[in-house]
């Protein structure tokens, strides 16, 4: 395979894995113009108009990550594109020990007490029904950015919490095509979309 305009260290990796052709490479890569409208996903009109009012308005916004590979790569992923775009930026990651995964109500309270008004979630939030109740009341607009399931009730009606916007590609309402993204691929998303 000739694949000189591939970092070599992918192309190592990729050879080892038998993506072997140049044919092989684009189709496992795959190629960005043939990703799926990423407004087809429920919700992300809304979290589109929000976070680009908070830019426009130079909000102080709070990405809230999990701690695992896919929510420290999403935080830092979506950190780093809303900083190039000159965002009042804070990301935050809760601590594995005393904190454990997902949202948790002195973490909203804190970023709230530093200026907060916007926060997004990455890799969490989507079963978090409590504690983004609570950051509403503290007045912090919430964008739930997750990959993992939805909640559903004990009429199997889907549980969602009360977010401005909540982008998830497992929701039963979502029409978009691809539901096994990662975490950080749905942060992906938003960015493209944005």
């Amino acid at each position: 395979m000739r694949a000189n305009h591939y970092d070599p260290v992918l192309a190592a990796v990729l050879y080892a894995r038998k993506v072997d052709t140049l044919e092989r490479v684009r189709a496992f890569l795959g190629n960005a113009d043939e990703l799926a409208d990423p407004f087809l996903m429920a919700d992300m009109k809304a979290a589109v108009e929000r976070l680009a009012q908070a830019l426009r308005q130079r909000e102080r916004i709070a990405i809230y990550g999990d701690f695992d590979v896919d929510g420290v790569s999403a935080t830092c992923l979506l950190v780093s594109a809303l900083q190039q775009l000159g965002a009042d930026i804070i990301p935050y990651i809760p601590d594995r020990f005393s904190e454990s995964y997902g949202l948790n109500n002195p973490a909203l309270k804190k970023l709230s007490d530093q200026g907060v008004t916007l926060l997004i979630t990455v890799d969490c939030g989507i079963r978090s029904i409590p504690e983004v109740t609570y950051g509403q009341s503290l007045g912090l607009n919430m964008i739930i950015t997750d990959h993992h399931s939805v909640a559903v009730g004990p009429d199997d009606s889907m549980r969602l919490p009360p977010a401005l916007a909540i982008i998830n590609p497992k929701r039963p309402d979502c029409p978009y095509p691809f539901k096994g993204m990662s975490g950080v691929g749905v942060a992906y998303r938003l960015v493209d979309a944005l």
